[in-house]
This record gives structure tokens, sequence and C-alpha cells, in this order.
């Protein structure tokens, strides 16, 4: 990435869930989600999470920039909020998130096609059966 020229941001998770110090660390560095994200215009990225049925765990795509959800929905191209978020893709911001720059990404999928996409901070946790949440960590946009 030290290569490409483009737009970068780093991305920072906040770590939660009920273990203690020690545990959850040994937890947390188990998830495929990084405590720190660099991501730079023109990167090859790749999903860890399911986000409907063509954008999938394992799907490559490149950022493409890094706008506001407002901006992007006028401006960038992209799918509306409406739109999207009733495929389950891009959730409403809060009010105080509106201003916050999330990383719109260019995936390839099945077919041959692009979809572009605007993707949102997301939750990953060990959960156990009585419900108990040990570790979590969510992808904050700064």
């Amino acid at each position: 990435m030290s290569r490409l020229r483009g737009e970068s941001k780093t991305f920072y998770a906040k770590d939660g869930g009920s273990a203690s110090g020690e545990q959850r660390q040994k937890l947390l560095d188990n998830f495929m989600a990084q405590q720190v994200l660099h991501l730079t215009v023109g990167a090859q990225v790749m999903l860890i999470k399911n986000i409907d049925e063509t954008l999938v765990n394992g799907s490559m795509g490149i950022v493409v920039g890094f706008k506001e959800p407002a901006v992007y929905d006028r401006n960038f191209g992209g799918e509306s909020q409406e739109e999207t978020s009733k495929a389950g893709v891009v959730k409403a911001p809060a009010p105080e998130d509106s201003k916050r720059k999330r990383p719109v990404i260019d995936f390839n999928v099945p077919g041959g096609g692009i979809r572009q996409v605007m993707l949102e901070p997301e939750t990953w946790k060990i959960e156990l059966p009585n419900g108990e949440v040990p570790a979590s960590r969510t992808q904050v946009w700064i």
C-alpha cells in the first residue's frame, strides 16, 4: 500500500465484552477484523463478513474513495440509501455519524460486473449460549 498515492484513512475498532483484560484480548486476537485498519484509494480489499447474496465473505474489491453518506448518495453515483437499506447493504447513519467519511468500494460480483458500495461499521462478537458476549469488536469510522 505504500506505493499507492491516493487518499488514505485509518480506522480504529472499539472493543468490548464481559471478559476481563487478558482473556478478552486473547479472544479478540482471533478475530479476522483488525484493531487498526489502514485503507488507501486503489487498495485491493476483501470482505470478511457476508453483506448479502452477492457480497459475501471473500468478495474482492478496490477502494475508490471515502465519502460522507449524504455526499455519496447525491454526487458519487452510488445507490441511494433507500434502495440499499432494503437489500441490507447500507444502514441509515445516526445524525452524529452522518459527516464521518466511509470507504466506497467497487466490488467484483458474479457474472463479471462491478457493484459499488459504501461500507458501514460492522460488529463481530463471540456470544455464549446464555447470551453473554465475552468479546466484541466494532469498526468505527472517524
